[in-house]
């Protein structure tokens, strides 16, 4: 039967005590560790650390890498083009997830270059310099195997989350365009009748957000687009002379 380790009057927490010699120790390193001292050390600090434009999260990066991050993040997202603040989340995070997948590839990289610096690259002596970089890459793979296997996991689950972010999008932007449509189509009609009618079509009145000019262009392309496929019916009907050859 098990005993329990300790006994009842240990089961209370108790506070640990301290040395003066250790308290004075832990003060004197608290005063070591307030920052950067020079101005050249707090103005890196202080562009390291910003605040993010959409997510509001404080991330620290390099402004190197700040500057590269934020290009191609703000570039993804326009791209997406989303509206809205449930579009825009998913978009930011597409693109954030992007950045992630691309970052942990370079690391893939990287670790295979690490052997030209940690002295691996020492151990070999080829003649032909392609040889001896493709030993020494073969070398670091097999040492850090267990590394890599993680990372090629890691990028198979940031790319799972960046495929669900990017369906949830396109999922929320074709719903919003096809309500668009549905309420453009809805408002062509009643300003049709009130044309009908001799009478002035206000689209705020029926709760439309769209202006006369907009339900006029979207009627105008749908009329359009009725006449070209009309157009491309009648011309893959209309016989074509050269299935009735002349007679010799």
């Amino acid at each position: 039967m098990l005993q329990p380790l300790l006994g009842a009057k240990h089961n209370r927490m108790t506070t640990p005590t301290i040395s003066p010699q250790r308290l004075a120790a832990n003060r004197a390193n608290a005063t070591k560790s307030t920052g950067p001292k020079s101005a050249e050390g707090k103005a890196r600090s202080s562009q390291n650390a910003r605040r993010h434009a959409l997510t509001a999260q404080i991330t620290v990066m390099t402004d190197e890498d700040r500057i590269a991050h934020d290009r191609f993040t703000q570039a993804m997202i326009a791209e997406l083009a989303p509206i809205g603040e449930m579009e825009t989340f998913h978009a930011t995070s597409a693109a954030e997830e992007a950045w992630r997948l691309h970052n942990t590839r370079a690391q893939c990289t990287n670790i295979v270059a690490i052997g030209h610096f940690d002295g691996t690259a020492d151990q070999y002596d080829a003649e032909h310099p392609q040889i001896h970089t493709a030993i020494t890459a073969a070398t670091v793979m097999r040492d850090r195997a267990k590394t890599l296997e993680l990372l090629s996991l890691y990028e198979q689950r940031i790319h799972r989350i960046f495929r669900s972010h990017y369906d949830q999008l396109q999922k929320l932007q074709a719903a919003r365009q096809a309500k668009r449509e549905a309420s453009l189509n809805e408002a062509r009609l009643l300003r049709q009748l009130a044309e009908q009618q001799h009478l002035p079509y206000e689209p705020a009145a029926d709760g439309f957000v769209f202006s006369n000019d907009e339900i006029d262009r979207f009627t105008d392309r749908r009329h359009r687009l009725r006449l070209a496929a009309h157009a491309e019916f009648m011309g893959q009907t209309r016989p074509n002379p050269q299935d009735f050859p002349l007679a010799a």
